[in-house]
């Protein structure tokens, strides 16, 4: 066969060939099925370099495994093909060996770090197809080819046509030349020498799948009496709203909702929209809730969002898929977004364990963010306040209410705290007094502008590395982790290495605990729930959150990680 101008044989291997070199390039063709499903493998394919593709027989495939353990494994979408591997192996083990030694390098995730240390963006798309039209310069044909490798199934790999097997041998040439492309890519910008984080990352991607594979319970009838409740609170608020003239799906609506905001004497207070239009966004609207209509109007978007939600899922098992890498570092989600429920009452609750002997084992990181700013503060400084208070056992939020009102850490209020919660999360991240202002709404606060700069400042005092932290602004950043962020504004360059460092702790934590044998069900960046047996879960909760703060402390060393948990038979915070 001809790839790019040179010439492949096609070679079936064995273990008097051996080990093929020290970077081996590996795909698989398999059947057909769900993502959520882990498919049946047909084909077990290998490159590294030459001219000889090499197809692994179905009894070899444990030997290939063992006579590369010291080589790199280069994949598209590792996790796919390394779950195929050990359901055909009816084993992990030499998976996890791969994983812990730090020999599986995924291409889809180095041009995904690449990317976003020299652009600032976490690209969308990353299939074979494109990074081969990218870094080789021809776009890979995928036709009905790859979608009947499920007939040969049980096969000989003598009897499977030529057409076929050149077609898993392009795949995986392609992903050795890919891999060796993007590492040129990557080296002028890789600082620390990991790729950018990669190791992480692909622990991460892998327990991420498995999680999807996994999935989370629903409560369907409980679902079906919630709906109904919330279709009698809507209709009370369509009501409201029509007796203003304002009724979804009518023709003007927006000319009556402009209207409505003119006689109610608040348009000239409301922003405008790209296309002129006020704007209906609830932040936007929030200051007005006075009045009877943005009351009900904000409600019913509220309902309205939230049963939409609700309503799509139409199954006792919902497998929400997630997206390993977003700009900050962290994951992010999607059909269903779980971690960003709604906020609606009700709603968590319907999140259950699959079997009804199981229950939750929720696990959240304390204030891990502030951890890591610390962190991050004591690696570039040399010392931290923050760290300092952190260690000591001291609640952040209190201390610094302290130094704001001058008064003893016992004697600060609730209220004191919450306005003290606002500064310590918010200010991290570069803010200025105006978009603090809003910020701080989201803590049921209504800060005057005087009020705002003198939190600012006293924050300052209180943690004076602070001070050093937000001085200079270069364009790009990196994590102490090694992944870089390239084109910054300001508040992403502040906000990036402790959020990113969170997040790279928190993959950890759910290759640990995957690797450990627990059935990972849901993540919500700084929060893992796990589903365990009841009869077992007084003696999980203590191991998971072990795994979770071993795994932190990897990348936090010198500052306290701390968690804290609860056993439920429902999702709640």
């Amino acid at each position: 066969m001809i790839f790019l101008d040179q010439t492949y044989e096609i070679t079936i291997w064995n273990m008097e060939i051996g080990k093929l070199g020290r970077f081996v390039a590996i795909d698989t063709e398999t059947t057909m099925m769900p993502f959520y499903m882990t498919p049946d493998l047909v084909t077990m394919q290998a490159f590294s370099g030459g001219n000889n593709v090499y197809y692994i027989p179905e009894d070899q495939i444990g030997a290939f495994m063992d006579c590369h353990s010291d080589s790199y494994l280069l994949l598209q979408n590792a996790p796919f093909d390394m779950d195929v591997l050990s359901k055909k192996l009816s084993s992990s083990e030499r998976v996890y060996r791969s994983y812990d030694n730090d020999r599986v390098r995924d291409i889809g995730v180095l041009y995904r770090l690449s990317h976003l240390a020299q652009h600032g963006f976490v690209p969308f798309k990353r299939n074979l197809s494109l990074l081969s039209k990218i870094y080789l310069g021809k776009e890979l044909v995928k036709d009905e080819t790859r979608e009947n490798f499920g007939q040969f199934l049980g096969s000989k790999i003598s009897s499977i046509p030529d057409n076929y097997l050149e077609y898993g041998a392009i795949d995986v040439i392609a992903t050795y030349k890919i891999y060796f492309a993007l590492i040129g890519e990557i080296r002028p910008h890789d600082k620390h020498n990991n790729l950018l984080s990669h190791d992480i990352q692909v622990k991460g991607d892998l327990a991420l799948l498995h999680m999807h594979k996994n999935g989370i319970g629903f409560d369907l009838s409980q679902r079906d009496g919630w709906l109904e409740g919330v279709d009698i609170e809507m209709q009370k608020h369509r009501d409201i709203l029509a007796s203003w003239g304002w009724v979804r799906g009518r023709k003007g609506i927006k000319d009556v909702f402009n209207d409505i905001m003119v006689r109610l004497g608040i348009s000239d207070k409301l922003p405008k929209t790209s296309t002129g239009e006020l704007s209906c966004a609830g932040d936007d609207l929030a200051p007005y809730r006075k009045y009877q209509f943005v009351a009900s109007f904000l409600e019913y978007q509220s309902l309205e969002k939230a049963s939409g939600f609700v309503r799509d899922i139409t199954t006792n098992c919902v497998h929400p898929r997630y997206n390993l890498l977003v700009n900050t570092g962290r994951t992010s989600c999607s059909k269903p977004n779980f971690q960003q429920l709604p906020k609606l009452g009700g709603i968590r609750e319907m999140f259950v364990p699959q079997d009804k002997d199981n229950t939750f084992i929720i696990t959240d990181y304390a204030a891990i963010e502030l951890a890591t700013l610390a962190q991050v503060s004591y690696n570039t400084y040399g010392y931290s306040i923050m760290m300092d208070r952190i260690n000591e056992g001291q609640d952040l939020h209190k201390y610094y209410a302290s130094v704001m009102n001058n008064c003893e850490i016992k004697d600060v209020n609730k209220q004191q705290r919450q306005e003290a919660k606002a500064a310590n999360f918010g200010f991290p991240g570069g803010l200025g007094v105006d978009t603090f202002i809003e910020f701080s709404n989201g803590y049921g606060l209504d800060l005057t502008k005087e009020k705002a700069k003198e939190m600012k400042d006293v924050w300052f005092n209180a943690f004076p590395e602070m001070e050093d932290y937000m001085k200079n602004e270069i364009g790009h950043v990196f994590t102490l982790t090694g992944r870089k962020r390239g084109n910054t504004t300001f508040c992403a360059e502040k906000n990036t290495p402790f959020q990113g460092l969170a997040a790279d702790g928190a993959k950890l934590a759910l290759y640990n605990l995957d690797k450990a044998g627990f059935k990972v069900v849901g993540f919500v960046h700084d929060e893992i729930i796990c589903e365990v047996k009841k009869s077992d879960a007084e003696k999980l909760l203590t191991k998971q959150e072990q795994i979770m703060i071993d795994s932190m402390k990897t990348v936090v060393p010198d500052v306290l990680v701390g968690v804290e948990s609860n056993i439920s038979d429902y999702y709640t915070k």
